[in-house]
């Protein structure tokens, strides 16, 4: 089953207006940070595609450089005041979720895992 940009952009906005600590969420196509669905008007698009370009480049090129084989799982950023995850969902799609710093880490991880969970049946092709 594949949804359409509108509904998995409802999906986030939900998941941004019912979790605290989330300023804003996006999908990305995995092979050229494509920006697929947002929910938030705070950032803007060419940021986040801009941003998960270079965090997945990076993080691909620093594991190419330490072991052979790798499977990404996950990219976290640490501001002061911000969290930026970088999450898979199945091999095509990555989610890209900036939180504040306010609420608890392990609460956040586990509601992007609800999320993701929700999506990966969606975005399979």
């Amino acid at each position: 089953m594949s949804l359409s940009g509108q509904e998995i952009e409802k999906i986030l906005h939900e998941f941004e207006s019912n979790t605290e600590g989330v300023l804003g969420c996006s999908i990305i196509y995995a092979k050229d940070a494509l920006l697929l669905a947002e929910s938030s008007q705070k950032f803007e698009r060419l940021v986040i595609q801009w941003l998960s370009e270079k965090m997945l480049s990076l993080a691909k090129e620093s594991l190419q450089q330490l072991m052979k084989e790798f499977t990404l799982m996950s990219v976290t950023i640490e501001e002061k005041d911000h969290f930026v995850y970088l999450r898979p969902i199945g091999d095509e799609y990555y989610a890209v979720i900036i939180t504040t710093k306010e609420e608890n880490r392990g609460l956040l991880e586990h509601n992007i895992k609800r999320l993701l969970q929700q999506l990966t049946p969606m975005m399979i092709i």
